[in-house]
């Protein structure tokens, strides 16, 4: 059976510098002996965790049955961030033998600041009486919708990176919003 490539990511909230790759694909290939996986950023750059050399990063393999370790975690965020990931599965002489490419939205940074004023707000349910501050929480909400959308339906990184740097400057400027 040959190899249908994918794979899925992940961030944690409490750990919002790191995303995760999961390699999800069916079947086996065994030539596969390395994966690949580009970062690309809506201005056109990679990313890459400090000391990699290349524009990608190495996702090792060491049992080309199973395709294990089957996911890998890169400390490459500083904020919230719209990606291209490409991870390509490579054979030993390092020909591509697949590749697969899609877009997230990585919303952990501006999603924990949320939920701090869902909580400021449970404390306090006064802070919904100014209206200033509650639009400002909605703009923010909608800012990180809008990046989610615009990946969902249309794999945009620019617009939901237009997005993300919005919502992140509401909550790297909180003093002037809340």
């Amino acid at each position: 059976m040959a190899i249908s490539p994918s794979f899925s990511m992940s961030q944690n909230s409490g750990t919002p510098n790191i995303i995760s790759a999961t390699d999800t694909s069916t079947g086996v290939d065994t030539s596969i002996t390395s994966r690949r996986i580009y970062l690309l950023q809506s201005d056109g750059t990679y990313l890459v965790p400090a000391g990699t050399t290349t524009n990608y990063s190495v996702w090792a393999i060491t049992n080309t049955t199973t395709r294990e370790p089957l996911s890998i975690s890169l400390n490459v965020l500083t904020q919230d961030t719209a990606l291209s990931i490409t991870v390509q599965w490579l054979n030993a002489s390092n020909v591509v033998v697949a590749t697969v490419t899609n877009s997230y939205a990585f919303t952990a940074y501006n999603e924990t600041f949320y939920y701090g004023l869902t909580e400021s707000q449970v404390a306090n349910a006064n802070l919904t009486a100014s209206t200033n501050w509650y639009q400002n929480k909605m703009t923010l909400r909608v800012e990180l919708d809008s990046a989610t959308q615009a990946i969902v339906y249309a794999s945009d990184i620019f617009s939901a990176q237009a997005a993300l740097n919005r919502a992140t400057y509401i909550s790297t400027n909180q003093s002037f919003f809340f």
